[in-house]
């Protein structure tokens, strides 16, 4: 079995870092709770929301019906419509979109489902491998991240729960630009980096200056996209761990961050956000959001290293490298990632 860092591409690599974008979203709706009303109302104006889907569960996660995020006393767990859902646990599904060409809705090239968790305290990052080959509601099976172009968020949302069974309450969209654009605004991040990588920046990444080498450097918007990026050097295992070390410095310029250089960056990424999730919403997530984010983060990914096979498709008349995951397997260890003991038994599997 082949890992899949080692599969063939199709030479567009992902331009969106989830981790990232996760700690983007939250900060934001964090500090946007620490301001007055007004500036607030503002703000959050800067945002895209589309309506909610009409035909959608209105059941949701506790953040979103009013709670505090610090009391499942009348919280349930168990089954609803077929997917697993807790009223206690909110699950966000967080997409990167790349636009190819002009007038191309463009594919979820990075996906992230983020479950914050109030009954067990934690906030949960489940990433969605984009070249799983899965049955994609309406449509013939393709590659995951094919969802977004065929019908938007509504369909990849409806093509994770269809094909993994659990329940998903909202979508938040980054658009590419905002990963290079908040690292610029707070003044770039601190990352080691060795030789090959610096040589791979300097060449690569765009950025004017290439004086890189192996040692600790300041990296520009552009060079820490690129070294999250870079598949030329390791595998797959590597470069998501390059990925959380630029996730771990960027918490930390948030941190230490002045607000004023805080409030110029959201000013400028927050229009690059699209969610389905309303302005109160949003704003009842910012009033926990400090909490949120000092929970113990868990990862995980689907599918698992024994959760799928690669294997050649024929795709639009081509053959195609894809990762064709164990349903069954994917779908009972993303339920006991995000709910852990506390739901009742059901039969495993995609409905699609």
């Amino acid at each position: 079995m082949k890992k899949a860092g080692k599969m063939p591409k199709n030479g567009k690599s992902p331009k969106k870092l989830i981790r990232n974008i996760v700690i983007l979203f939250l900060s934001a709706v964090m500090l946007i709770s620490g301001v007055g009303c007004v500036y607030a109302d503002q703000m959050l104006s800067r945002i895209n929301f589309v309506p909610m889907d009409t035909t959608s569960k209105v059941n949701t996660g506790d953040l979103f019906q009013g709670g505090s995020g610090n009391s499942t006393t009348s919280a349930k767990a168990g089954v609803l419509g077929g997917l697993y859902h807790d009223d206690a646990i909110t699950n966000i599904l967080v997409m990167g979109v790349d636009d190819y060409q002009p007038n191309d809705p463009g594919r979820s090239d990075s996906m992230m489902l983020v479950s914050v968790d109030t009954r067990h305290k934690k906030l949960k990052l489940n990433s969605f491998m984009r070249d799983m080959y899965v049955a994609i509601p309406g449509h013939a099976s393709q590659r995951l991240n094919v969802a977004y172009s065929m019908g938007g968020p509504q369909l990849s949302v409806a093509t994770i729960e269809a094909n993994f069974g659990t329940d998903i309450d909202r979508f938040v969209l980054i658009d590419y630009a905002s990963f290079s654009k908040i690292i610029d605004k707070l003044g770039g991040v601190t990352m080691t980096i060795t030789k090959g990588e610096a040589q791979l920046i300097n060449r690569n990444s765009g950025d004017p200056r290439r004086n890189l080498t192996a040692g600790t450097f300041l990296l520009s918007g552009k060079q820490a996209l690129y070294y999250s990026r870079i598949r030329a050097i390791g595998d797959d295992f590597e470069r998501t761990e390059r990925q959380r070390k630029v996730f771990s410095s960027l918490v930390e310029k948030f941190k230490t961050a002045d607000i004023g250089t805080i409030n110029q960056a959201l000013y400028d990424v927050l229009p690059l956000i699209t969610t389905n999730m309303t302005k109160n919403e949003v704003l009842s997530m910012a009033t926990n959001a400090l909490t949120y984010l000092n929970y113990p983060i868990s990862q995980n990914r689907t599918p698992g290293n024994s959760e799928y096979s690669s294997e050649r498709v024929t795709m639009g008349g081509s053959p195609a490298d894809v990762l064709v995951p164990d349903l069954e397997k994917c779908s009972q260890s993303l339920a006991e990632f995000i709910y852990e003991s506390d739901l009742p038994t059901k039969s495993y599997g995609g409905n699609g």
